[in-house]
């Protein structure tokens, strides 16, 4: 991750090639998340506005749109084996 001149966080560059990959639907690798972590202020809107995008097109492909489930009990991945295409995790792919 490239850091800011303050050497505290991404550069704007950075954050703004990742902002766009995230808007455009595109696989982040490991760099672009952790520089996404950082997101604050009107980064971090833009960055909810692009995973509820993601998230609803995902819904659509499945065949439910606007339809989004929970479960009351706690639920923990702890593998990636996962075959539903319920889009509940981030382990669908």
């Amino acid at each position: 991750m490239t850091t800011s001149a303050t050497g505290t966080g991404p550069t704007d560059n950075s954050m703004r090639r990742a902002l766009k990959r995230a808007r455009d639907g595109v696989a982040l690798d490991v760099t672009e998340a952790a520089v996404l972590l950082q997101a604050r202020g009107e980064a971090l809107t833009d960055l909810a506005a692009s995973a509820a995008r993601v998230r609803d097109a995902g819904l659509e492909a499945a065949g439910r749109p606007g339809v989004i489930t929970y479960s009351k009990s706690v639920f923990i991945p702890l593998t990636r084996l996962c075959r539903d295409k319920c889009h509940y995790c981030t382990f669908v792919t």
